[in-house]
């Protein structure tokens, strides 16, 4: 189905006017900004059509509009901010609209979409070659101009290719012509050349760019496979002929990064033999090429590709071509990791390789890798000590997770080695250093899968300090960190059932924004007892709770009470001043501390110590732990129905006691917190849909109660209230609104709890007293007549 019959007045169709090249000074020329002409669709088209022409309107419309702005951005400034996935919801919906579409019209979609291609570049055969515009021999002026349109031209290949990927999706089921294939998979290839000597602004782009159509191969190859890989091949195969020299070498370079995003497919059978069948013949060349950079080129495609294959993998390493690949390679790279200059790049290739092999083949050869790792963690190059951690925790979890461990002797030697290397006794830290503590976390929880009371009494007992006398006590803020978040971690995937941890994979966003890792939801309700026992934590729960405990008590004395932002000596201070050295890791175990409760409850601290610290801390210096503690403090009071009396009262005595008028913007901030708790506690009344016993007595019309008699929540609701009566007293306007927004939100609380009668008879009385002494505010009166 083509788009022909859309009328339109434009010169080049489907309504798109090639915008001029803006002037380097910025004066508009002297026909004006070209303007976007009305496309009609006709309305007597069959439904299906009249749908993709008016969705194709749309889709030229925005992209036409996202293009003019493109080009009036600076040209330091990357597509991808503009154009990525995520940047533009509008066309984001447009693109899956389209994805939706195509799984009926595939064909004439893509005929379509290399038509409005060809007309925005100004060409109509199929011999364009993109190539960059600029010229040594232009002017200053005109080489301007240049890289404008070079940025246009980049940006109408961004939109193009991101179209590409979600309509290629649905390729699988809707057969399509093999000249459409050949002509997005020439096209991808052309992106693919290396451009030599080009040292322009749009360098940046043009490798964007390029990764994008590598991503559209990588969804071509899932259907079309023979197709690409037949175009690979002979790409490589002309260049390998034509004389070695650095051109050459930069143009397989690029040609190789143009299939880092093809995946091999687990299923059927023959595809997955078909895909190792490439990949053999990709390491018959790895093994043969001399240049260091190529072989390290391979080695990085190989990874891509390996790393999704190890996490899914399961009996798929018993087929022959697997086995063979996986023997023909690794005693090679295994000797060739060993040698600095290639240690950066195979050692990730080993590693895949023992990941993909059969089990006694990673029995037999892992320890020897496992020591090479284990050495290069106190590597000095963080490069290689990074790369050495990564290796030893995909390693780890194929032996955990996959293998399910050796003998019970040799598999606790093997984990003590690991843990003492890792966490060296008498040191406070970890090895290697300045590394992402979500590394360890893994490990432990990996270990924690197949061995959980090892990982419970040798790792993080001992980094909780359980059991330690209180004079042996001592902070050690990054491997309690790292043994707190293993705790949750663990407990949170036994008490959903999540089974077995996920291989740690590589990028987790692709260059068109999509995003491969399904962002995992943690519990946030409190973990009991009882629940702790049905998981088989139980032995563990109460000791980790009272370390909780000791922590917080020691961390608010060291990085709480005297960072809080009414302290004089932070005044005019600013954090990234004040949170560095040995008070950093301390405020990110703190950090983590807070945002555990109530998942967590410290075990000997009282509910008003708790509401005291927590409120301390919302008006923390550090941005982040002060936003955690208002969270941790609203979780308290929505959870528990018997704390909501504790948060208020507390929330309310610390505002009276530590903000007062003299700090204005933070006691607007607190009092907005104070406002956020009461509508929180609304809503929760109102979703649960259970109210409180007097108002089942109001509903029977036994509604007429003494003040004795009102709900034990009057209390509490009057106190606040009279705080924010006394807030209306203020010399700031933003206060006193905020006061009567508090004062709104309690009449609320009171309707919802079933107390309307009582409260309007109560303020009735407040009001004639206040009255009387001539102190009433016009905002209380304005609140009232509402």
């Amino acid at each position: 189905m083509q788009l022909s019959k859309m009328k339109s007045t434009s010169p080049v169709g489907n309504g798109y006017i090639k915008p001029p090249v803006p002037s380097v000074s910025g004066t508009q020329k002297e026909k004006g900004p070209p303007i976007m002409l009305p496309i009609n669709v006709d309305p007597d088209s069959k439904p299906g059509e009249y749908v993709l022409k008016s969705l194709f309107v749309n889709f030229t419309t925005l992209a036409e509009r996202k293009i003019r702005i493109i080009m009036a951005e600076p040209l330091e400034k990357p597509l991808s901010k503009s154009l990525q996935h995520g940047e533009d919801p509008q066309f984001d919906q447009v693109i899956s609209s389209m994805s939706s579409l195509s799984e009926y019209c595939l064909p004439s979609i893509l005929r379509t979409l290399f038509d409005w291609y060809k007309r925005q570049n100004g060409i109509e055969d199929e011999s364009h070659e993109y190539r960059p515009r600029t010229s040594t021999k232009s002017k200053s002026d005109e080489q301007q101009r240049d890289y404008l349109m070079e940025r246009r031209d980049l940006a109408i290949d961004f939109i193009f290719s991101l179209v590409l990927i979600e309509v290629l999706k649905q390729i699988q089921l809707h057969p399509v012509i093999d000249g459409l294939v050949h002509d997005v998979i020439n096209l991808a290839f052309k992106h693919f050349k290396y451009k030599e000597g080009y040292l322009g602004p749009n360098t940046g782009n043009m490798h964007i760019v390029a990764d994008l159509y590598a991503e559209v191969i990588g969804v071509l190859a899932q259907a079309k496979f023979p197709a690409v890989k037949k175009k690979f091949m002979a790409e490589l195969k002309e260049l390998r002929h034509k004389e070695q020299n650095p051109y050459m070498v930069q143009s397989i370079i690029s040609l190789i990064m143009g299939m880092k995003f093809f995946r091999i497919k687990m299923y059927p059978v023959e595809d997955f033999e078909a895909s190792l069948q490439f990949m053999q013949e990709c390491a018959h060349y790895f093994l043969e090429v001399k240049d260091k950079d190529v072989k390290h080129a391979f080695a990085g495609l190989f990874v891509e590709i390996l790393v999704p294959v190890a996490a899914a993998v399961k009996n798929e390493v018993n087929v022959p071509c697997l086995r063979n690949f996986v023997e023909s390679l690794y005693d090679t790279t295994l000797e060739l990791s060993s040698r600095k200059k290639h240690s950066l790049a195979l050692y990730p290739l080993v590693t895949c390789l023992l990941c993909v092999s059969q089990k006694q083949f990673f029995l037999n050869r892992w320890h020897i890798f496992l020591n090479n790792c284990l050495s290069n963690l106190k590597n000095k190059d963080p490069k290689m000590a990074r790369v050495a951690l990564e290796s030893l925790y995909r390693l780890l979890w194929v032996y955990m997770i996959r293998i399910k461990c050796e003998s019970n002797t040799t598999t606790q030697s093997r984990l003590i080695t690991i843990i003492t290397t890792l966490f060296p006794k008498g040191s406070r830290g970890v090895v290697p250093r300045d590394m992402p503590l979500n590394i360890f976390v893994k490990i432990i929880q990996f270990i924690a899968q197949e061995r959980l009371d090892f990982a419970m009494k040798e790792i993080i007992f001992d980094f909780l300090c359980v059991g330690k006398p209180a004079k042996a006590f001592s902070l050690n803020p990054e491997r309690m960190n790292i043994g707190l978040r293993a705790f949750l971690v663990i407990a949170d995937s036994l008490q959903q059932k999540d089974g077995e941890p996920p291989m740690p994979v590589t990028g987790a966003v692709l260059p068109s924004g999509n995003t491969l890792r399904v962002k995992k939801t943690y519990l946030s309700k409190t973990l009991t007892e009882e629940e702790a026992k049905m998981i088989g934590m139980s032995m563990y729960y109460s000791q980790v709770r009272k370390a909780v405990d000791n922590i917080l008590r020691h961390l608010d004395k060291e990085v709480g009470r005297c960072m809080m932002l009414t302290n004089i000596q932070m005044l005019n201070k600013e954090p990234e001043d004040m949170i560095t050295g040995e008070r950093k890791p301390k405020i990110d175990l703190f950090r983590t501390c807070v945002a555990a409760i109530p998942r967590l409850l410290p075990d000997g601290m009282s509910k008003l110590e708790l509401i005291d610290l927590l409120s301390r801390l919302s008006i923390h210096m550090d941005d982040e732990l002060r936003h955690i503690a208002q969270n941790s403090l609203q979780g308290l009071l929505v959870d528990f129905v018997d704390w909501r009396e504790d948060v208020l009262f507390g929330f309310t005595n610390f505002l009276l006691r530590e903000v007062n008028d003299v700090h204005n913007s933070l006691l607007d901030t607190s009092l907005k917190l104070l406002l956020q708790l009461l509508t929180q506690w609304k809503l929760t009344i109102y979703t649960s849909g259970k109210t409180s016993e007097q108002t089942k007595l109001i509903a029977n019309g036994s509604s007429q109660k003494t003040q004795t008699e009102r709900s034990s929540y009057s209390n509490v609701l009057h106190a606040v209230e009279g705080f924010a009566l006394v807030l209306l007293c203020s010399f700031q306007v933003a206060t006193r609104k905020l006061a009567v927004l508090i004062l709104r939100e309690i009449r609320a609380l009171f309707h919802a709890l079933g107390q309307a009668e009582v409260w309007l008879s109560f303020l009735y009385l407040q009001i004639r007293t206040s009255w009387q002494g001539k102190k009433v505010s016009y905002f209380y009166v304005h609140y009232i007549s509402d």
